[in-house]
């Protein structure tokens, strides 16, 4: 089967478990990220700097791989995706900001780790590799995390902007935009046996 038959069986309503699970694994962690960056912007001590620098590399370790696998499964492998009923505009719009999105999930813990690598400071991945204390630069650490912090501006807005696009199919075109990367009736049906075993205890 070639690759552009492969990409052209859509029947499907929703994303596969795999594409959910590294999707929302990215996205889930991305907001982790975006989050706990903000930390760094006050005064720490360094004992929670050393242990926040260790949490936010290896969540930042998790996105990277997340956004590779789905950047081959999408661009590369072209597995096949569920349709949707866009323009030509908006489909090139959307496979653009997913591109960026994805790109983005690379650049940004790459020059996370690299940042780490000229960092002073120790910084843990998963608790294990240290990869600070190598090559200890300040000019290069503060030229890297510029770009570190512009990419992760960038990533804000397109995340946003995703995030907005997504409900307003859900909302306003009530299409199966949002839903095919949620499985909600296997969540319905969890939440009614969690519901269930709750009223009974």
């Amino acid at each position: 089967m070639s690759l552009k038959s492969k990409y052209q069986i859509k029947n499907q309503k929703g994303y596969t478990a795999h594409y959910r699970i590294l999707h929302w694994t990215m996205a889930i962690g991305c907001i982790l990220l975006l989050m706990a960056g903000q930390q760094f912007n006050f005064q720490l001590t360094d004992s929670y700097r050393i242990s926040g620098l260790g949490y936010h590399s290896s969540i930042g370790s998790v996105v990277l791989l997340a956004a590779i696998f789905l950047l081959v499964k999408r661009f590369i492998r072209q597995d096949p995706r569920p349709s949707v009923a866009l323009s030509s505009v908006k489909k090139w719009m959307a496979t653009g900001v997913q591109l960026t999105l994805y790109s983005l999930a690379v650049f940004i813990p790459v020059t996370g780790l690299i940042t780490a690598y000229y960092s002073d400071m120790p910084t843990l991945v998963f608790g294990v590799f240290d990869i600070s204390q190598f090559a200890a630069d300040s000019v290069l650490y503060d030229r890297i995390r510029r770009l570190h912090e512009l990419a992760t501006l960038l990533a804000i807005v397109l995340v946003a902007s995703h995030g907005l696009a997504a409900l307003y199919h859900h909302l306003v075109k009530k299409d199966h935009v949002l839903t095919s990367m949620i499985d909600l009736e296997t969540f319905k049906s969890k939440a009614r046996v969690v519901r269930k075993l709750v009223l009974k205890s």
